[in-house]
């Protein structure tokens, strides 16, 4: 039986996407990236918001509300928190007695809405049959009036916190479990780059023109700018600073080549990078490093089969692994399973 399986699908933002989705085929010709979020927010006035940007605080247009109601008309008790000043907040309310999270521009509603549930049967039973079983759900979010049933929620394994993003896909059950859990996920624009990486770019042609660039912070409070120009298959991550941290381009112009995971990295990256998941031993070829600028990047992919392939026994489980080899550091961790309905 074959099966193309997708990362999840982005949240939207007003047709524009938090994070463009990179494919897996089950050929390994292309491999998933995505990254969604379980926001924490501060409890304030009704209408007021806490500017985490500024000290003081800021209002939020009468029109924000308004958009808010045009979906919920009964919404009520609003949260609000600015992320990015006089033009994005992340939004809490409560409509039909239940608790819904979104983001907000001064005039609609541009991600996702998410609606709280208590409910981790589902879940529980899922990751009961994973590697990643054992860990403890909790914050669990329903996208709502979502075609896929696609959910959110934290999930803490092996004392270590993950956002784990749950929807379904043709006659998959699909769970991605993203490390350091990120916090907060948001679209910015060209401009609400730092001058750094504005500058990067325009120094190495990387044209910006049509990208979708998002600011993340992970649970430890670090923030990273995941720029995916137009048309291509993985991004190009910078710290907060705008130091560039991972890229899969080479500054020669020499293509990127795919590899198995021991011709690429060192024996210690790739020791690191295993280990909890020495079962992970389906042989791949799409892991790759690239050198750009004295920085060299490593893409790592693990799998795991199990059960009988073609049956609705069969299980397939994979980590994708960034590192960013000049340091040793994991930029970014993405652990994917794909059950059987």
């Amino acid at each position: 039986m074959q099966a193309t399986l997708f990362s999840h699908r982005p949240v939207s933002y007003a047709n524009k996407p938090a994070l463009r989705p990179i494919i897996i085929l089950m050929n390994f010709e292309k491999i998933a990236l995505f990254i969604t979020i379980v926001c924490l927010s501060m409890m304030i006035g009704c209408n007021k918001v806490v500017d985490v940007q500024e000290p003081d605080t800021e209002t939020v247009p009468d029109a924000t509300i308004t958009a808010i109601k045009t979906d919920y008309p009964d919404a009520a008790k609003f949260v609000f928190k600015t992320l990015l000043k006089d033009k994005l907040w992340k939004a809490k309310f409560i409509s039909n007695a239940s608790n819904f999270e979104t983001q907000v521009s001064p005039t609609a509603i541009v991600a996702q809405v998410y609606r709280e549930s208590s409910d981790v049967t589902l879940y529980k039973n899922l990751t009961d049959k994973l590697k990643v079983r054992g860990g403890s759900i909790s914050g669990v979010q329903l996208a709502d009036k979502a075609t896929d049933n696609g959910a959110r929620m934290k999930y803490l394994f092996n004392g270590k916190p993950f956002l784990l993003n749950y929807y379904i896909l043709n006659d998959w059950h699909i769970i991605k479990l993203t490390a350091k859990a990120p916090t907060e996920s948001f679209v910015v624009d060209t401009g609400d780059l730092p001058a750094a990486i504005q500058s990067f770019c325009q120094q190495k042609s990387i044209s910006l023109a049509n990208s979708t660039i998002n600011l993340i912070t992970d649970a430890d409070g670090k923030k990273a700018y995941y720029i995916y120009p137009a048309a291509q298959l993985y991004p190009l991550i910078f710290s907060e600073t705008g130091e560039l941290l991972w890229i899969a381009r080479n500054s020669d112009g020499s293509n990127v080549v795919n590899k198995t995971n021991s011709e690429v990295g060192t024996a210690e990256l790739l020791a690191k990078v295993t280990e909890g998941y020495e079962d992970f031993t389906t042989p791949t070829n799409v892991a790759f490093e690239s050198q750009f600028d004295g920085l060299k990047s490593v893409r790592y992919v693990l799998q795991k089969k199990s059960g009988v392939e073609g049956t609705r026994t069969f299980i397939n489980e994979l980590r994708e692994v960034f590192v960013n080899a000049t340091t040793g550091e994991i930029i970014y961790d993405q652990y994917s399973s794909y059950v059987f309905r």
